[in-house]
């Protein structure tokens, strides 16, 4: 079997199927055995590595695409039709971006051959620099927004534009891609858009892009989405100028979901609430939930650790905050994570239990694994921590026992079934596979967290 082309920069291990792939089984993790090396090399062997070499393998195969290649059905390895790539969708420039940021800065840990190291070094900037490019555009042609989807030539796939008073995921994912461009210009847009998001969540003025469970009133999803920028500041001096807004907008919308979205009296924790009344609906999207979770509790690791504007105020913000999420996690997996079929579905009633929508996407449990080892590294008492760790192991397990596709580079299935443990050939939010963003950056996350 060939390697990647001319370039030879990645070997034959890119094309094998991975059958001999042997899952790590956890049972009772600890966090020193999580700390261990050898988990982190798992991580990085199952998961990381695989991930870089599937963004070389697939540029090698179609260079002209000038975005990370993810044209292709994660179930089967198989691409989609040409057609595909007349479709760009925000949300994947945006994760993409930021995506190769991330792993680019921990290449150094990856066990790559030289040749592949090389070739990610000099690919990866490239493509994050073609895409960030690209978001600035869209940016001038829709008024300030990202649509959720465009044609290759950047027109609207539908007839309807953005409405500029508004916002949604995909300006959002793009504002974080710029945050972190090495272009001046491209940040200080990002950070401009950042805090333009910002205001229109604070008015309720965002719309649910991509969404499989119709809306039931407005979504915490974009307070919860908002969390993955404080993380993103930590040790960037060039990004300072903008450090303590975008701090103290994360905090506004901690306060605002701990508020608004979840019951600490029934331990009940709404996806949506009627933004007129403030009445909580019975719709739980676990995976959301646990998100919310991880993100919020990185947020404010992150701002620990900068350390400025600690007020009293925040101070007793995160207090609260780290009391609620540990429990808000630990309700939220106790009704959706199904242990016959080893996943968590996407929806349940909150107050019933009953499953609204049983199919279990993959990357729910990832986001459940890094709200796991962080609300167990700020747990109050050993019993909240090795509740929270339980869940760490029985995460890691179904995903890496059940979803990763040993005949697709250990790349993900999107889909099983909550009833039968089947994989299903329904795609999320988009038909094509993700961007390395579900599940490489909580990974990344994780094992940064462990190693300090």
């Amino acid at each position: 079997m060939s390697s990647r082309g001319e370039s030879g920069a990645t070997d034959s291990r890119c094309l094998t199927s991975f059958g001999d792939y042997e899952p790590l089984i956890l049972r009772a993790p600890s966090l020193e055995s999580l700390q261990h090396e050898t988990y982190g090399r798992f991580l990085r062997n199952s998961v990381l590595e695989p991930g870089v070499r599937l963004v070389l393998l697939r540029h090698g195969r179609n260079p002209s695409w000038p975005y990370i290649d993810t044209k292709f059905n994660p179930n089967t390895g198989i691409d989609l039709p040409m057609s595909s790539y007349d479709v760009i969708y925000s949300w994947f420039l945006g994760r993409g971006a930021e995506s190769l940021v991330l792993h680019l800065e921990a290449l150094d840990s990856f066990e790559l051959t030289e040749g592949e190291r090389e070739e990610a070094e000099r690919l990866f900037p490239q493509l994050i620099a073609r895409t960030t490019e690209t978001i600035m555009a869209l940016t001038r042609l829709y008024r300030g927004r990202c649509p959720f989807r465009v044609n290759k030539d950047l027109r609207l796939a539908s007839a309807e534009e953005p409405a500029p008073e508004a916002t949604g995921a995909g300006d959002l994912f793009c504002a974080r891609a710029l945050l972190l461009s090495r272009n001046e210009e491209q940040r200080k847009t990002g950070a401009a858009m950042l805090e333009r998001v910002a205001s229109r969540i604070e008015l309720g003025l965002f719309d649910l892009e991509g969404a499989r469970v119709p809306a039931q009133g407005q979504s915490q999803c974009m307070h919860m989405l908002f969390q993955a920028v404080p993380r993103l500041l930590v040790g960037r001096s060039e990004c300072e100028p903008y450090r303590e807004n975008l701090f103290q907008r994360s905090c506004q919308f901690i306060q605002y979901v701990l508020d608004k979205h979840y019951d600490p009296i029934t331990r009940r924790f709404s996806e949506f609430i009627d933004p007129r009344t403030g009445e909580r609906s019975e719709v739980l999207d676990p995976g959301h939930c646990t998100e919310f979770v991880g993100l919020g509790l990185s947020a404010i690791y992150a701002m620990e650790k900068v350390g400025t504007g600690m007020t009293p105020q925040r101070k007793n913000l995160f207090f609260r905050a780290k009391k609620i999420m540990p429990e808000m996690l630990l309700a939220a997996v106790e009704v959706g994570f199904k242990t016959a079929q080893e996943g968590m579905v996407k929806a349940v009633n909150n107050r019933t239990g009953e499953v609204i929508d049983s199919t279990m996407p993959w990357w729910n449990l990832p986001e459940t694994m890094r709200a796991a080892l962080f609300a167990a590294l700020i747990a109050d008492n050993e019993t909240i921590q090795r509740e929270c760790l339980a869940i760490f192991g029985k995460c890691h397990n179904a995903y890496f026992g059940k979803y990763l596709n040993r005949k697709n580079m250990l790349f993900p299935h999107q889909t099983r079934c909550g009833r039968t443990g089947e994989v299903l050939d329904t795609a999320p939010s988009v038909p094509e596979g993700d961007p390395l963003y579900h599940s490489n950056l909580c990974f990344l996350d994780i094992l940064k967290r462990l190693e300090t």
